[in-house]
C-alpha cells in the first residue's frame, strides 16, 4: 500500500471514519474534544478511503510536555500490513516537529494484541491506572 496519505481532518469528515472509530457522530467524545480544540484527529487515505486514524493532543505533567496518542485504529480488514507502523511514524515526527520527545498512550489491558504491537513499536509500561488501561509511552 504505497499510494496513501496522512492527513489531519476536521469534524466535518468525522462520518468517513466509523470503520475503525465507531460513533463518530457529532455528540461522540472526539467530536467533543475536537471542537474544544483538545485532540487534531489524522486519517491514513488510500484511494478514496479513509483506512485508519489516530488523535493527538500535547499534554504536560511533572517531567514536562508529552504527546498524547489516543483513538489509534485501523480498519480490521486491513490490518497487518504495515499501516499502524506508518501512523506511528507520521505521528513520531509530527510530535517532534512540535519540540515534543516523548509520546504516551494507554491500551486496554484486556487488549493483548494491542499490548504487542505497541512493545514492537518501543513503547514501554509506565503505569498501570485503574481503569483497566495500561499506561506505555516512548521517548522519541
Amino acid at each position: 500500500m504505497n499510494d496513501y496519505e496522512i492527513v489531519e481532518i476536521t469534524l466535518d469528515e468525522l462520518d468517513k471514519c466509523t470503520a475503525f472509530w465507531g460513533d463518530t457522530s457529532p455528540s461522540s467524545r472526539l467530536a467533543t474534544l475536537m471542537k474544544a480544540g483538545e485532540r487534531k484527529a489524522f486519517v491514513y487515505k488510500a484511494g478514496n478511503g479513509y483506512i485508519g486514524g489516530f488523535a493527538l493532543s500535547v499534554r504536560e505533567d511533572e517531567v514536562g510536555k508529552y504527546g498524547h496518542l489516543s483513538y489509534f485504529g485501523v480498519r480490521i480488514d486491513m490490518r497487518s500490513q504495515g499501516i499502524g507502523s506508518r501512523m506511528l511514524e507520521f505521528a513520531y515526527n509530527y510530535l517532534k516537529s512540535n519540540g515534543i520527545n516523548t509520546i504516551k498512550l494507554n491500551v486496554y489491558k484486556n487488549n493483548p494484541s494491542a499490548v504487542r504491537f505497541y512493545e514492537r513499536q518501543g513503547f514501554v509500561f509506565a503505569k498501570e491506572p485503574e481503569n483497566g488501561k495500561i499506561n506505555m509511552k516512548k521517548e522519541l
